[in-house]
């Protein structure tokens, strides 16, 4: 009874296992996904990707992605964690597109003017992208371009009510909202706010009131300060919304880079 015992055991083991046993040693450990092995830089591009949810992305968004992460690992040579912990829902949920993102962009980079730059994206433009040369004349290959379609986003337009009370708190008990003086740029961010003898970058400002986006307006009234704002993100660069909505359209790689960085080009590297 014991050695029957025994070999149902032995035979059940066999029938659950096989069909992994089989895969593994025809295909080897990355067989059971289906995948290749792949050289260290793109598994170092896959790791970035998995840090966020892009679940809504076209598939040549995510192309766009994976070059730009492979980009910035190649320009400034960061090894990254690739025993990160991560999301389960987000890895379920996105793993096989990630993956074959990188696969079909394998080794392509992108160039400015011949060099590695810093490339800059954000989620959503208040309309138009921000002039570079606001980050120092060092970035003016970063291009103002308009985004129309980023108004039809739902979260392109929000609007907040916030109590003067913790405005106060927050910016301290002098400012005042009648008496400050708010600089915007070509785009309509916010580049410096000045209350007396206080000043805040637009950037730091919306930091510091947890807003998403620097191209914001505020008025004020009996029930408090209420901001809008439009977009999501510090504006320079890629407005990934209009990237996604130009890949909808039949957009390349090269033309969205090309929108957003001037001399851009996508090459391949060995």
């Amino acid at each position: 009874m014991k050695r029957l015992l025994t070999n149902m055991t032995a035979i059940g083991f066999l029938v659950l296992f096989l069909p992994y046993t089989v895969t593994l040693l025809i295909n080897g450990r990355q067989g059971i996904h289906k995948e290749e092995e792949l050289p260290e830089l793109e598994y170092e591009v896959l790791s970035c990707m998995m840090q966020e949810d892009y679940s809504w992305m076209e598939e040549g968004t995510l192309d766009l992605m994976a070059v730009l992460y492979r980009t910035e690992c190649v320009r400034t040579g960061d090894q990254k964690d690739h025993d990160t912990e991560l999301n389960p829902e987000i890895y379920d949920r996105n793993y096989s597109r990630m993956y074959d993102a990188v696969v079909r962009t394998k080794g392509q980079v992108i160039t400015v003017s011949g060099e590695y730059r810093e490339l800059p994206y954000h989620a959503i433009s208040a309309g138009r992208t921000r002039e570079g040369t606001l980050l120092g004349e060092e970035y003016a290959y970063v291009l103002a371009s308009d985004c129309p379609h980023d108004k039809e986003s739902e979260q392109f337009f929000k609007r907040y009510r916030v109590s003067q009370d913790a405005v106060l708190e927050i910016l301290g008990s002098d400012f005042h909202l009648k008496e400050a003086e708010i600089e915007r740029d070509s785009s309509e961010y916010v580049t410096h706010v000045l209350s007396k003898e206080k000043e805040w970058q637009g950037e730091a400002f919306r930091s510091l009131l947890h807003l998403p986006s620097s191209c914001f307006y505020m008025e004020e009234n009996e029930d408090g300060i209420y901001v809008t704002v439009k977009g999501n993100g510090h504006g320079f660069g890629i407005s990934l919304y209009t990237a996604n909505y130009m890949v909808q359209e039949g957009a390349g790689l090269e033309e969205i880079i090309q929108k957003f960085y001037q001399e851009s080009a996508c090459i391949t590297i060995p």
